[in-house]
């Protein structure tokens, strides 16, 4: 793993939301938490096993008002299909904000409907790991 400072980086566009939430899961799997925060109530994330709608240290409820849905589920390496069937297969306009924690540190953060201003990355991802997300083709770098 990387060191755990964030990893300062513009993105100009993420292209495929689904398979990158898909990735970072696969990577953060175990001893993580994966929280999701907006119009959840036509999802599924509630009946997954150890489904809390309790705010964590780590993981935080990022919109006031007006109060959106919340709910954090385990992530490990079993839990990450239940999770993409529990929203749809796909990752619905209504979910605002998605965050996983890992050993207890926020890794990563998809904010504002992945906004590409608002996606942070923590110190579990390298370089090399960020670069491959690009060509893939999954995310596109800001070049300045």
């Amino acid at each position: 793993m990387a060191d755990t400072s964030r990893i300062k980086q513009r993105w100009i566009a993420i292209h495929f939301k689904n398979q990158l939430l898909l990735v970072v899961m696969k990577h953060l799997a175990g001893n993580a938490e994966i929280s999701f925060e907006g119009e959840l109530s036509s999802l599924g994330l509630l009946v997954l096993p150890g489904a809390s709608t309790e705010e964590t240290e780590v993981l935080r409820r990022n919109t006031i008002w007006p109060r959106q849905g919340y709910v954090i589920v385990p992530l490990t390496p079993d839990t990450i299909q239940p999770i993409f069937r529990a929203i749809g297969g796909t990752i619905p306009r209504g979910i605002i904000h998605i965050q996983i924690a890992k050993d207890g540190k926020l890794e990563f953060g998809a904010y504002d409907r992945f906004h590409p201003d608002a996606l942070t990355f923590g110190g579990a991802f390298s370089k090399e790991f960020l670069d491959d997300l690009v060509s893939q083709g999954i995310l596109e770098p800001n070049p300045a």
